[in-house]
């Protein structure tokens, strides 16, 4: 039987904590009204852009359902899913290669930097472990993965490798449990991602795109964070990304604020626990979205968003009396993001399409029902390819 797993963070986790002012970079509320119709219907890219989706499943077949409803067998080009992080056993060999082997869509893997222990990837950073992989101890179960990618026929997909790793909650985060400052191992993760790369890229037939992927600012971040410093150099990277999601920002809850709060990477009050290096000479407040379109360009990489979603609005976490939820059903959110990818993206933009911890799936028929009328019509009218 398949093994459960939860990869999807739980973003009212982090705390951050500046002057004396405590910010939940959960999720906040509010309503959205824009038309869903004033965006075009789009048509499926080639290249590395294109849309894709994660729902949880395991298996092709919910996305192909989905690529239906948008128009065309055509209309997403990705599929998400995340390796078990349970052991280096698992970690080495995926029990859900089969299931995805023949698929029309590129894959894009979650590959965690260290085992958890069970099948989810949050979990208490197990030391010995990250040493291990930074010390290259760990080469042999990542060259192991990737002769089973290849054999199943995934030897070009994209590799999340260490992903939001600038949060509280993964076992290879460089912030501490309590997002108030770095780790004391987080100097291993810079090695460890080197080593992984070089591992997985010595397997014949292996055409891997690795993916940086942080997360954007305004949802996570600790003070002693530069990202910049965790940035593993060009020739390890094939593609910069954040992981965007329609949150809290401390105590905004229009729309429109939260959206700016994304594109800046801070949160309410321009505050950020960590101000970005200049990217060509311009300085940017927080790791947003547009901090990543011009760092993606400066390095001559493809920029993506390999999780991008909805917050629940309702109230969430162990404090739900003071973590607000997120924007919910914003369409908002949606039809902006799309205008986004459309100008900037140049490598995969996944939409989390799974509702579980506090996130909401779109409304799509015989797929999925997350109560989003709106942000669904939204997401339609931006990417549906038929007529």
């Amino acid at each position: 039987m398949q093994p459960p797993r939860v990869t999807k963070s739980i973003r009212f986790a982090a705390v951050l904590a500046a002057a004396g002012l405590v910010t939940f970079t959960a999720a906040c509320g509010g309503t959205s009204t824009p038309s869903a119709t004033a965006t075009s219907s789009w048509k499926a890219s080639t290249g590395g852009t294109g849309i894709g989706l994660y729902d949880g499943k395991f298996s092709p077949t919910g996305i192909e359902t989905s690529a239906s409803w948008l128009g065309s067998s055509s209309s997403i080009k990705y599929a998400e899913d995340f390796i078990d992080a349970t052991s280096w056993s698992k970690i080495s060999d995926p029990w859900q290669l089969s299931a995805w082997k023949g698929s029309p869509f590129t894959m894009v893997w979650g590959v965690p930097m260290l085992p958890c222990g069970g099948p989810a990837t949050q979990c208490t950073t197990n030391v010995a472990d990250y040493n291990e992989v930074a010390e290259g101890g760990a080469d042999s179960y990542y060259k192991t993965l990737a002769q089973n990618l290849v054999a199943n026929g995934f030897g070009s997909s994209y590799i999340r490798l260490g992903w939001e790793f600038n949060a509280s909650w993964m076992g290879w985060s460089v912030c501490n449990d309590s997002g108030t400052g770095l780790d004391s191992w987080a100097g291993d993760f810079v090695p460890a991602y080197r080593n992984i790369v070089n591992s997985m890229r010595s397997v014949s037939g292996a055409n891997f795109k690795f993916i940086w992927n942080p997360l954007v600012s305004s949802n996570a971040s600790c003070p002693g964070g530069n990202l910049e410093n965790f940035y593993p150099g060009d020739k390890y990277v094939d593609a910069v990304a954040l992981d965007v999601y329609d949150g809290l920002s401390q105590t905004t809850t229009s729309d429109a604020a939260r959206w700016t709060d994304l594109v800046k990477g801070v949160n309410a009050g321009d505050w950020t626990s960590i101000a970005p290096e200049a990217v060509s000479g311009k300085k940017y407040k927080g790791y947003g979205l547009n901090w990543l379109t011009a760092f993606g360009k400066e390095h001559g990489k493809e920029i993506a968003v390999p999780e991008w979603g909805l917050d629940n609005s309702s109230t969430t976490g162990a404090d739900s009396a003071s973590t607000p939820g997120g924007g919910g059903d914003d369409a908002y959110f949606v039809t902006h993001m799309a205008d986004w990818i459309k100008a900037n993206a140049t490598g995969p933009a996944i939409f989390w399409n799974y509702e579980k911890d506090g996130n909401l799936a779109l409304d799509i028929p015989s797929e999925t029902s997350g109560g989003t009328p709106a942000a669904t019509a939204a997401f339609k009218a931006a990417f549906g390819t038929g007529s």
